[in-house]
């Protein structure tokens, strides 16, 4: 039985997909994951399962395909890929700890969602700074985040709607009110 699913679903990836935009979506995945396990030195405390992530790609792209065809579209933009990314790793959680990992740790696919989300909404930028008086409150925003990610319902939708919103943000800043 699982071997026909795979085929189906093998099929339809590559009717929507070509080989090699499915190697680089796994890659910039990848990539994106490794240096968060880098950046969060998580060698001691927990170690990225490929197998877990390569259901994550495929449920990544099946459902990205389904949205091609839904919308009748080309591409889909880098924000919807971001979404359905930290959604299906919230869902698979390609992150394990190890034994003997603390309480801190347990959250590391959530703090993985939440560095992905702030990627693609640009605060991860160099070239990104904050007013010293809104440090304080841009904290608070990404605590926010961060507990939405640990506590509440995080399909593609919500995901991408907190990303159109801070997009939306920035715009608002950029105009001057009356």
């Amino acid at each position: 039985m699982e071997d026909k699913t795979y085929k189906t679903l093998k099929g339809e990836l590559n009717s929507a997909f070509s080989d090699e935009y499915i190697k680089n979506a796994g890659l910039l995945i990848y990539q994106m994951a490794d240096n968060f396990y880098h950046e969060q030195n998580l060698e001691q405390k927990a170690y990225f399962d490929d197998s877990i992530f390569e259901y994550c790609l495929i449920d990544i792209l099946v459902d990205i395909a389904r949205l091609r065809h839904f919308h009748d579209i080309e591409l889909v933009n880098y924000i919807k890929l971001m979404a359905y990314t930290a959604s299906w790793c919230l869902k698979r959680k390609p992150f394990q700890l190890l034994p003997g990992g603390s309480a801190e740790d347990i959250y590391v696919n959530e703090k993985f969602a939440l560095s992905l989300l702030l990627q693609a909404s640009g605060c991860f930028d160099a070239n990104v700074k904050c007013a010293k008086k809104d440090e304080e409150k841009v904290e608070k925003l990404v605590e926010q985040i961060f507990y939405h990610l640990k506590y509440r319902n995080t399909n593609p939708q919500t995901l991408e709607l907190l990303l159109v919103g801070m997009e939306s943000g920035k715009l608002l800043l950029k105009t001057e009110c009356p």
